[in-house]
């Protein structure tokens, strides 16, 4: 008996041990697929457009934004009408195209730029949020994922030196190009729709300088990070990176920055 209860524990062990090393396998092989589509669209980015002028030569010109930012994205926005502009953190992994789907708000949680099954999803713009014009709040959502992609390293951010160094944002639109300075991060939580507690994911526009300077004393409160010399005022654009926080239940990071140009 004791022969054949040793036999079943070693064999369940080699089972678990089988079952765990495919895991971990999948994982990264899912990891390496992903981080390789984001590097291959990356890789669709023409940063030095060239336009046809009438004699039919090419040479650069002087062009609206809107058509600056087709011609330098162009390629991934005939690839794909979701694709609404390319977020990117210098001297961080960050750096990926933004989804837009009004039509179905998560579409893109665990779908990949071409909508094939990810888990890591992509970036994806709240569909209440609007780009020609801007709404005064553009959130951009992620995953908190721990192999490094999507919104991982926004993790870093709780750390108030490593932000003050990688305080710029650059969120180029399909319309505009768009610079931003970090000014806020702070600790929340998805809040059940009933609560009174303050939902920062639901400010999308100030619609006078008063409901602005609410919610701007609200992410104060809440703050690990708040810079007064840089705080937005009525009329300026925000930007809002948030993701999932695990050090606590339903937690949220979110990291607020301000345009600048």
């Amino acid at each position: 008996m004791k022969k054949f209860l040793s036999t079943i524990i070693l064999i369940a062990a080699v089972i678990c041990f089988c079952w765990s090393a495919f895991s971990l396998g999948r994982y990264a092989w899912q990891s390496w697929t992903t981080q390789k589509n984001l590097d291959d669209l990356a890789g669709e980015i023409n940063d030095t457009p060239l336009l046809i002028n009438e004699a039919g030569d090419t040479e650069t010109e002087e062009v609206s934004e809107s058509e600056q930012m087709m011609a330098k994205y162009g390629n991934l926005y005939g690839r794909n009408q979701d694709f609404i502009g390319w977020l990117s953190i210098e001297g961080t992994k960050i750096n990926y195209p933004v989804m837009y789907t009004p039509y179905d708000p998560q579409h893109y949680l665990r779908r990949n730029f071409d909508g094939d099954y990810d888990i890591g999803g992509m970036l994806f713009a709240d569909y209440r949020c609007s780009f020609d014009p801007d709404s005064t709040d553009i959130i951009i959502y992620g995953h908190h994922m721990k192999n490094g992609t999507m919104f991982g390293p926004l993790m870093d951010f709780k750390d108030a030196d490593y932000l003050k160094e990688h305080s710029t944002v650059t969120f180029d639109t399909i319309y505009r190009p768009g610079t931003y300075q970090i000014f806020a991060s702070f600790l929340s939580a998805a809040y059940d729709d009933a609560s009174n507690e303050f939902k920062y994911y639901n400010f999308i526009n100030a619609d006078s300088e008063e409901e602005l300077t609410e919610y701007l004393d609200n992410i104060k409160a809440l703050s690990l990070y708040y810079d007064e010399d840089n705080v937005p005022v009525f009329g300026d654009k925000i930007l809002t990176l948030s993701t999932c926080d695990y050090t606590q239940d339903d937690g949220r990071f979110a990291v607020l920055a301000k345009r600048i140009r």
